[in-house]
């Protein structure tokens, strides 16, 4: 039954014109707002940026929403000239529990079938968390500590950070070039390799977020992104490297949504490591006095010293794929 999901202005837009949006298509509506660009200074000395966050603010932003156009039975026209007849239309989102004011930027991508077809229509969204009060997540899933932010457990707000992360923190950012020159008559360059200093560098974090109901999610959701853009630099821990790095929030997409049933948001927030985020692996790994790593005996595993995270008593389960240890201190770890 496809009446029921989605009012505009207080119409069923099904019912009204035959129209509605298809599975996939409330990804991109739902996606956190951009940060508007922030101010740095880039020293050449330093790695990274100093960036100013004394006042970070969201920006509007462009979010396309898929439509499915009932065929014969469709009023799709109506429903264009009724998007156009002034700025701003509130979108109550009944089926996936979210309003909106949005206005209509452009139409696009039109696939048209005997029955059926489908249309991508762009809108603007001016007001990113207008009306917004901050209420503390709530979080049912089992907790952990392999990543915080600010000293605050993503598994609270029911967030776990999944594959594909662990690489890009630990990517190496590009470096600074230092003075250069490129004379005409000469072969080759001459360039100052005195010191290297890295930029600052864009990670993705890919986060999966579950929740009971779609009001937690929400809930937690927006706690998110209200705790990602308060002033100053935030910091992300991470426990595999026993390391913090400073960063601020940039930008979010949303890559898979079932707001039914199981409640299921799988996206993608894109950070900046300003600082501080050159790898230092010290402590975590035995090493001789000259510095060279101890190996085991098929010189393909490190001996690891993060005795926090294998603390004795512990369970060990091994299969040919993956390794799951729960610690004396009620730790679950996972180790490919």
């Amino acid at each position: 039954m496809m009446s029921g999901k989605l009012y505009i202005d207080g119409y069923d837009v099904y019912k009204q014109y035959g129209v509605y949006v298809v599975d996939s298509g409330w990804n991109n509506l739902v996606a956190m707002p951009p940060l508007k660009a922030v101010e740095c200074n880039d020293w050449q000395e330093e790695d990274g940026v100093e960036a100013d966050l004394s006042s970070p603010v969201l920006n509007t932003r462009e979010v396309s929403i898929i439509f499915a156009i009932s065929g014969v039975f469709s009023r799709y026209y109506d429903f264009i000239d009724m998007l156009s007849d002034g700025s701003y239309h509130v979108f109550d989102c009944a089926a996936i529990g979210r309003k909106f004011t949005l206005r209509l930027v452009s139409q696009s991508n039109r696939e048209y079938a005997v029955t059926l077809g489908r249309e991508t229509l762009k809108f603007a969204d001016d007001f990113p968390l207008e009306g917004y009060t901050y209420k503390p997540p709530i979080s049912y899933i089992m907790a952990s500590d392999d990543y915080l932010i600010d000293d605050i457990p993503l598994t609270n707000f029911g967030a776990r950070v999944i594959s594909g992360s662990f690489a890009e923190i630990i990517k190496t950012a590009a470096v600074k070039q230092n003075m250069l020159r490129n004379i005409k008559t000469k072969t080759g360059a001459i360039y100052d390799g005195k010191s290297v200093f890295f930029k600052a560098k864009d990670v993705k974090l890919n986060i999966l977020m579950r929740a009971d109901n779609i009001e937690q999610l929400w809930q937690n959701y927006d706690a998110l992104l209200y705790d990602l853009i308060q002033p100053n630099e935030r910091v992300l821990w991470v426990k595999e490297l026993e390391q913090e790095f400073p960063f601020y929030y940039k930008s979010c997409s949303v890559s898979e949504f079932y707001p039914e049933d199981r409640i299921w948001l799988k996206f993608t927030l894109t950070v900046c490591f300003t600082r501080d985020f050159r790898l230092d692996e010290s402590g975590t790994v035995l090493a001789t006095e000259d510095g060279i790593v101890v190996y085991t005996e098929n010189g393909v595993y490190a001996i690891d010293l993060m005795l926090d995270s294998f603390s004795y008593v512990s369970m060990r389960l091994v299969n040919n794929r993956q390794t799951l240890r729960l610690t004396a201190n009620g730790n679950m770890r996972f180790n490919n």
